[in-house]
C-alpha cells in the first residue's frame, strides 16, 4: 500500500516536538536580549575608563585641578555617547567620590533586566578616575582595580 499522507499521531507528535523546541529557544532568546543591553553597559563604562576619564583626568591636571573631575559636569558627544540603557541624557561628574565610589548614573531597569550602577572614584594628581559597573546585588562587573 502507498502511503501519500500524514497520519493524525505523526502531525501531533510534529506540533508536540516543535512546542517543546519553542519552549527551550523563546527564554534563551530573551537572556540574549538582556545580555546585549549589559554588553552596551560594559563597553561604555570601558570606554570611560579607557579614553574619555583620561582625557577628562589631563584636562583636569592643565586646569590646575590635581586631576580632580569632579568640576566638569558632563562629557561631549564626541567622548563617549550614553547608551539609551542608562536613565539621563548626561553624567555629572560632580558625583564622584574622592575617597570611595559613588553612583553617577542608573540603568533603566526595564531594559535591562534588573538595576546597574556606573560608578566613579575621583581622579588625583598621580591616579586617573576609575568607573565601575555595578549590579544591583553589588556584583562589579567592570573595574580598574
Amino acid at each position: 500500500m502507498n502511503k501519500k499522507s500524514f497520519t493524525m499521531i505523526e502531525l501531533i507528535f510534529v506540533i508536540v516536538v516543535l512546542g517543546i523546541l519553542a519552549a527551550v529557544a523563546l527564554p534563551k532568546f530573551y537572556d540574549l536580549g538582556q545580555r546585549s543591553h549589559v554588553a552596551n553597559l560594559v563597553d561604555f563604562v570601558g570606554t570611560l575608563n579607557g579614553t574619555t576619564g583620561h582625557e577628562l583626568w589631563s584636562r583636569s591636571i592643565q586646569d590646575g585641578n590635581d586631576g580632580n573631575i569632579s568640576s566638569y559636569e558632563s562629557i561631549h558627544p564626541y567622548m563617549a555617547s550614553i547608551p539609551h540603557e542608562l536613565d539621563g541624557d548626561d553624567l555629572n561628574f560632580s558625583k564622584c567620590g574622592d575617597d570611595e565610589y559613588k553612583t553617577l548614573i542608573v540603568s533603566k531597569k526595564e531594559i535591562t533586566g534588573k538595576e546597574y550602577n556606573v560608578t566613579c572614584k575621583n581622579g588625583t594628581s598621580s591616579t586617573a578616575p576609575y568607573f565601575r559597573l555595578v549590579d544591583e546585588d553589588g556584583k562589579i562587573l567592570v573595574t580598574r582595580d
